[in-house]
């Protein structure tokens, strides 16, 4: 997929970094919490690559709306929204994903897979429920605590 393809998906957003410079980076997801609204934003940044490169990355986080702003002109309209249902859980127009993050072996501590909600870390991939169920079945495979992923995985009480 080449950038132009990309930028058509994926809307552009002004993203307000810590240290107030703002930023274009993309929209990916917008999430309805209790007291507002949170914006899964993606900025592009170097990374270390092979044979000593650099080679760009696109970084991923939840922000609050402080930090995301709206480019003028930019349509928002097919940008993935999970509101809050009457009964307090979230209703979403697809169901939930799931990313594995891969650990790397060191000296000491041996090689490991990580589970998370599609949003916590920046992924290409994704995996469904059963997908997700069976990477944690899987030695050294443990599921991460900041975004809960081992309970969005249990089935829905009714």
């Amino acid at each position: 997929m080449d950038q132009g393809s990309i930028a058509h998906s994926v809307p552009s957003i002004f993203v307000v970094l810590p240290d107030a410079q703002e930023i274009r980076g993309r929209l990916h997801a917008r999430r309805q919490v209790q007291d507002g609204w949170l914006y899964q934003v993606g900025i592009l940044v170097w990374q270390d690559g092979a044979n000593g490169s650099a080679e760009p990355a696109e970084q991923r986080a939840w922000v609050p709306p402080a930090h995301a702003r709206p480019v003028p002109g930019v349509s928002y309209e097919h940008v993935p929204t999970h509101r809050v249902s009457g009964t307090g859980s979230l209703s979403q127009g697809r169901p939930p994903a799931w990313a594995l993050q891969y650990l790397p072996h060191r000296p000491g501590h041996p090689g490991a897979t990580l589970l998370h909600v599609v949003g916590c870390v920046p992924s290409d991939q994704t995996l469904t429920r059963d997908e997700a169920l069976a990477a944690l079945q899987q030695p050294r495979a443990a599921a991460c605590i900041e975004c809960d992923a081992a309970r969005s995985l249990a089935p829905e009480q009714e």
